[in-house]
């Protein structure tokens, strides 16, 4: 679920950086905004993974 979420945001980014017609958009501050925004985003969701892993590896590694 987090990977589809990351890849959606991905997409999302390169859409937003590109007006309709698919030019490049060259407002400094709104690429800006859009990019902090893309890295807030898929910065929960590689903290969603790592917490999985980390519950993962909890129930999953016995410990003699």
């Amino acid at each position: 679920m987090a990977t589809s979420r990351i890849a959606n945001a991905a997409t999302n980014l390169y859409e937003s950086l590109h007006n309709d017609e698919g030019s490049p958009r060259v407002d400094a501050d709104r690429l800006h905004n859009t990019i902090r925004k893309f890295k807030r985003d898929i910065d929960g969701e590689f903290d969603m993974i790592r917490a999985a892993l980390l519950e993962y590896y909890d129930d999953n590694i016995d410990i003699p």
